[in-house]
Parts: C-alpha cells; sequence; structure tokens
C-alpha cells in the first residue's frame, strides 16, 4: 500500500536500511511511492538502473530538505488546501551491505551507485535524482557530471545526468527536461543553479499553450525564451519528419547534429507536438553489418537513460514526431556547432585542392579509400580552452604545435572540428589526423573566405596558427603521419571506459 501523507515524516523517524536481498523487497519499497493506477515508470526504471548494478542496500533518509521541493513548495503546493510535507526522503543505492548502526559509512564509496529524492507528491513523487548510467551505456558517449553526496558526515561522489520527473501542475515536461539541462550545466560548467521556481517564471508568459498556474505545458517560444534568460545561448534547428528526408538534411541531420553537443556535454532537449525530453548520450550499434547510432534519453514520464534505436518509428505516440531540437549552448558561444562544422570543413577541403599539399599525407591516404564509410569524417565539440592546452601531450598531439598552441591567447571556450579516419575510430585507437580551431565568439555569420576565421588549421605536417589582433602568423613543419587522440573530454572519458582492444594469434 502507498504510504499516506499523514504519515510522510513522523516524529523521531530514523534512517531506515533495506536490504534488497530480501524476496520482494523492491516490490514493496516501490508500493510505498506507487499512488496511481498506472504505476511509477520514473521509479521502476531507476529501480531497474540500480538492480542492474547489483544494489543490495537501500538507506533512506526520512527527513531530507530539498531545496528544487521546497521551491515548488513555497511557489505553489502551499497554495494548495491540502497540507504537503516540507521534507523529502533521500534513497540512496549501495551495491554492498552497510554498518547496521550506520556510524561508519567509510571504505563505500565504490560501492555507491547514487541516489533518488523521492517528493511527498502522489501523483509524480520522483525528484532530484542522479543515478550511475545502467551497465548497458558501458559503450554509450554519455552527458554526465559529479556531484559530491554528504550522508550523514560520509562523503560520497556520483557521475551522472541529472534526471527529475514533473509534478504534472506546476512543472510540465519541458520544465522538467530545462531543469535537468541546466543543473547539468551547473555541475558541469559552473552556470548558477536554478531552482524549480525560477524556471517555471522564466517559462511565463509569451506565446501560451494553456492556463500557466496550474501549469497546462510550455510553448516552444517559453521554453526558448526561459533558455536564454536563465543564461543560456540557444539555438534551435528543425528535424526532418523522416529517416528518407533525413539523408538530404546535410550539416543538420539528426544523429550528427545531436551528436555535437553531446560530444561538447551539452544535452540537447527534444521536442514532439505533445512532449519534450533530453538527449544524454549515443552509441554505435553493428547491425546488419551497418554501424548505426542509438541515442539514449532522460524522459520525465518514462525515467532516466532510456535506449531510442530509430527516431521515426517510436512505439509511443507522444515521441511522434521528432519535430525541433533545441541546443544548450553556453553564453559566450556565439558560433554553433553547425557553423564551427562548416568553417572547419570549408577550410580542409581547400587544403585538399592545394597542388601538392595533400600528397602522401594520412588525409590522402583515408580519403583514398574505395569505401566510401571509411573515409575521413568530422568531429565537432565545444571545450574550455583551459583544458584543451592541457590535454595536448596526453593526446599524443606533435609537442612542437602543442608549445605553440600552450602560447596562443584564447578565449575561454573553443570550438575544435577534427578530421577522423573512421576505421581508427571504430578499432578505438587514435583517430585524429588533423583539426581547426575556432574562436567560439566568432559571429555566427563569420565568411568562410576570411583567412583569419580559424585559430589554428593542422593536417599531417601542416599547421597554421592566425595570429591574434594582428599578430603575425605561425607556420609550422611537423612530423608527417602523427596521428593523435581526441580532445573532446566526453570522448576521452567514453575512451577510459572501453575495454582494451583484444587480437587473436593465428
Amino acid at each position: 500500500m502507498p504510504l499516506p501523507l499523514a504519515e510522510w515524516s513522523p516524529a523521531g523517524a530514523n534512517a531506515t536500511i533495506f536490504d534488497m536481498t530480501v524476496a520482494g523487497a523492491w516490490d514493496d519499497l516501490a508500493a510505498d511511492y506507487t499512488y496511481m493506477p498506472r504505476g511509477n515508470p520514473p521509479l521502476a526504471r531507476i529501480f531497474e538502473i540500480a538492480r542492474s548494478h547489483n544494489v543490495t542496500t537501500i538507506i533512506k533518509e526520512p527527513r531530507y530538505v530539498d531545496a528544487d521541493w521546497r521551491s515548488q513548495l513555497s511557489h505553489f503546493y502551499n497554495g494548495n488546501f491540502r497540507r504537503f510535507p516540507s521534507v523529502c526522503h533521500r534513497l540512496h543505492f549501495f551495491a554492498g551491505s552497510v554498518p547496521t548502526n550506520l556510524e561508519d559509512l567509510g571504505g563505500l564509496e565504490d560501492a555507491y551507485k547514487g541516489y533518488t529524492v523521492l517528493r511527498p507528491l502522489p501523483i509524480s513523487p520522483v525528484g532530484r535524482t542522479m543515478l550511475m548510467p545502467p551497465p548497458e551505456m558501458a559503450d554509450a558517449v554519455r552527458c554526465e557530471s559529479l556531484e559530491e553526496i554528504d550522508l550523514f558526515g560520509w562523503p560520497f561522489e556520483i557521475r551522472a545526468m541529472p534526471f527529475i520527473s514533473q509534478d504534472t501542475q506546476y512543472h510540465r515536461c519541458a520544465h522538467a527536461s530545462l531543469w535537468m539541462v541546466l543543473r547539468h550545466a551547473h555541475f558541469q560548467h559552473g552556470l548558477p543553479l536554478h531552482l524549480p521556481s525560477e524556471i517555471h517564471e522564466a517559462a511565463t508568459g509569451g506565446v501560451m499553450v494553456g492556463r500557466q498556474l496550474p501549469s497546462d505545458g510550455v510553448s516552444a517560444h517559453q521554453l526558448f525564451c526561459a533558455m536564454t534568460t536563465l543564461g543560456l545561448s540557444p539555438a534551435q534547428k528543425p528535424l526532418a519528419p523522416t529517416a528518407v528526408e533525413n539523408e538530404g538534411y546535410g550539416l543538420l541531420r539528426l544523429h550528427a547534429l545531436v551528436c555535437r553537443y553531446v560530444n561538447s556535454s551539452l544535452p540537447p532537449i527534444v521536442i514532439s507536438n505533445t512532449h519534450a525530453w533530453v538527449i544524454v548520450g549515443y552509441s554505435r550499434v553493428l547491425s546488419s553489418g551497418v554501424q548505426r547510432i542509438h541515442l539514449w534519453r532522460h524522459d520525465d514520464a518514462a525515467g532516466p537513460y532510456i535506449e531510442v534505436p530509430d527516431p521515426w518509428n517510436e512505439p509511443d505516440a507522444p515521441h511522434r514526431p521528432w519535430l525541433s531540437v533545441y541546443l544548450p549552448l553556453l553564453p559566450k558561444a556565439f558560433v554553433d556547432a553547425e557553423r564551427a562544422e562548416l568553417v572547419g570543413k570549408a577550410f580542409v577541403d581547400r587544403f585538399g585542392q592545394g597542388p601538392g599539399l595533400v600528397d602522401g599525407t594520412t588525409l590522402a591516404a583515408a580519403e583514398s579509400r574505395e569505401d566510401e564509410v571509411e573515409r575521413p569524417t568530422f568531429r565537432t565539440y565545444l571545450v574550455p580552452s583551459t583544458r584543451f592546452k592541457r590535454d595536448l601531450t596526453d593526446r599524443g598531439v606533435p609537442e612542437r604545435l602543442a608549445a605553440a598552441l600552450r602560447l596562443s591567447p584564447m578565449p575561454r571556450h573553443i570550438w575544435v572540428v577534427e578530421v577522423v579516419d573512421r576505421k581508427l575510430r571504430d578499432a578505438g585507437l587514435p583517430d585524429v589526423l588533423g583539426e581547426v580551431v575556432l574562436d567560439a565568439t566568432l559571429t555566427q555569420f563569420e565568411p568562410l573566405s576570411d583567412p583569419a576565421s580559424v585559430m589554428l588549421f593542422h593536417v599531417d605536417d601542416v599547421a597554421h596558427l592566425t595570429g591574434v589582433d594582428q599578430a603575425p602568423a605561425l607556420r609550422l613543419s611537423l612530423p608527417r603521419g602523427v596521428i593523435y587522440a581526441t580532445g573532446s573530454p566526453v570522448l576521452q572519458e567514453f575512451e577510459a571506459r572501453r575495454p582494451p582492444m583484444t587480437t587473436s594469434t593465428p
């Protein structure tokens, strides 16, 4: 039976330890928070993921003061005639046993798999959640951030993508999606922390789809305005209505589009006619001898880390069709990934047309392959320039070029367009044949012919660094044939997780 709200926070309630190895323990705990006949899909998904991590113990904090719930409570639920408790329950997941007296939780850091906050809301109790991605995402490129947790004075860490479900009255799916993106941006990029009341207020007004309080939902216009008001510099791109039409969208093809932002740890929001969700990762899946991309989403109505094999063949009506993607660009990323890649590609194309320049290079060798799917491609991502410089040597960038780049003035964020060898990428080896670096504060309409529009052009043995503010340019001659690893922190984490390649002896 569900837990009555009148018994939500009894006086003197202490932390509870649940032994999840007991028969029926998962179902019994879920029943405490399942009030509706349709069940509690987000909590069911959270428990499914926890079980996949071999969670055997759950600790419940019975009087957890959650800032997000307090924000919802003070701005909406305190206006209800029915009284709602002011505290939440927080469940912590451990893959192992814990001391029954909870006095010493030291040494359990590796056993900690995350937490979920449960709000005293019968319709939609799942609140702020940070849960380790499921094992099936081990080979996925993921947006995730690090949060430090305090549990009874003991420090824990969890790396995950924040999740929350809508409460159906004050926050709807678009509010919840924006909350996830903003909370990730706070942890990962240092943007301010925004509470649900701020998100609701920022999305109020403009082109409305219905009542604002309680909320009937948020229009695309309101979502875009809220993203801007709360410190992002968003872009919006239309999506192809069919898979066939998608092939003609060029740089705006769905998977290429969203992967650029996942590579930048900027999770995109996708909207349909009636729903919104967040893309949090992608994986490359071999199907019938062809490599396909599967996306992963946080869906506030279904739970975290849901696999999406085919966006044009969604089984549930709320996800059909995918209309637009909202890209949570950072404040000083004036140029978006699509324009950055277009500029980078134009420079590489001109290099390839130069007499004798490309002959004998790694780029020429890759482009000469008969199979088109094995020829070079481009990978684009946004990265802090400090991180970019710090990683140069570890990536295997030629030391002469690395030294010049470290001494070059750069803005806080840069776009990097890498020339990628697909065969090396698929083998899990260093795959960068060269790269173009752009100032993220460029205008979106920077001419492709402007030689100063890039800060660095490098392919194989040729490197050209453009001087900043009329400073002289630097041309370097480098060793031929050097191939190095990606500079995307998201992809670096992915490569660190991926098991080493094995070879068999004939």
